[in-house]
């Protein structure tokens, strides 16, 4: 009785961490994003109005450029990321491990400290500026929607390597000997047995690095000088300085909503997880 008393406590931490963290203040701002705004204030009602703004040209805009900007982005990460994790989930050996760790541990520096430093490197006068001068060239790149791509791929990258690792090291090697005992040529077992079997991870990646790009606010912020707003900015500029809770809690919403469409889509990609033999 004890037992189960103590198993049903540790199954119940989970489900009161999550929402307490994010079902309640989530159930906030969908209560807050049918308000009445007032400057600091929400009276509570029902009213459309918040997400008639938040659907305006301007601000409908900056969601559809989030939207890019993230799904961009992820789909950077992964292109980019899927040849390392190939290299080390299929071709790392008793190096694997290294590899990873060689991974992992600028991804666990200060996140703040990796931002900072692409904004020195991506500077008028910086280092690559300076390199880039012994040939004639000149690079200028800070405060410019640039800028803040190669930082985000840059913080997010590891992640996607990880997850693309993690799948790719469980595909059975007798699937691939036999495609190959099948008379499939290196190019066709990759497409036809690697690559499907990948899919899991390669939309494991997209998740864990297109959600959180979405309300990206620091690297924008910091690489890009404001330019080019994105809905995290927004949001923040409406709880912050014009202090609408109204209309930021409909943009949260809104974002919400985007975030779950993003997540059924690529848990339908997961299908077939478990079927890959551990």
């Amino acid at each position: 009785m004890i037992r189960r008393l103590g198993d049903h406590a540790t199954a119940a931490l989970p489900i009161a961490w999550l929402t307490v963290l994010f079902l309640v203040p989530i159930g906030f701002a969908v209560v807050f994003s049918f308000g009445h705004a007032g400057f600091g204030s929400v009276r509570l009602g029902f009213t459309l109005d918040n997400y008639a703004d938040a659907l305006s040209s301007l601000y409908l805009q900056t969601f559809l450029r989030t939207i890019v900007f993230a799904v961009g982005c992820s789909a950077l990460c992964i292109l980019l990321g899927f040849p390392v994790a190939y290299a080390i989930g299929r071709r790392g050996g008793r190096f694997a491990r290294v590899a990873l760790a060689l991974i992992v541990v600028p991804y666990l520096a200060s996140f703040l400290v990796k931002v900072m430093a692409w904004q020195v490197l991506l500077s008028r006068g910086g280092p690559l500026d300076a390199l880039a001068g012994l040939v004639g060239g000149r690079v200028d790149l800070l405060d410019s929607p640039v800028a803040v791509v190669i930082g985000t791929v840059y913080v997010y990258l590891p992640i996607a390597v990880i997850a693309m690792t993690i799948v790719l090291q469980r595909i059975p090697p007798e699937l691939l000997q036999a495609s190959r005992d099948l008379g499939a040529s290196p190019r066709t077992t990759f497409l036809r047995v690697t690559l499907p079997l990948a899919r899991p991870g390669i939309a494991t990646a997209a998740l864990l690095t297109a959600v959180p790009m979405l309300g990206e606010l620091v690297i924008p912020q910091l690489l890009g000088g404001g330019k080019g707003l994105l809905m995290g900015q927004a949001i923040a500029t409406q709880y912050g300085q014009s202090q609408n809770y109204a209309l930021g809690s409909a943009m949260v919403v809104l974002l919400v909503l985007a975030v779950g469409v993003l997540v059924a889509i690529l848990v339908r990609l997961t299908r077939g997880f478990d079927r890959v033999a551990a």
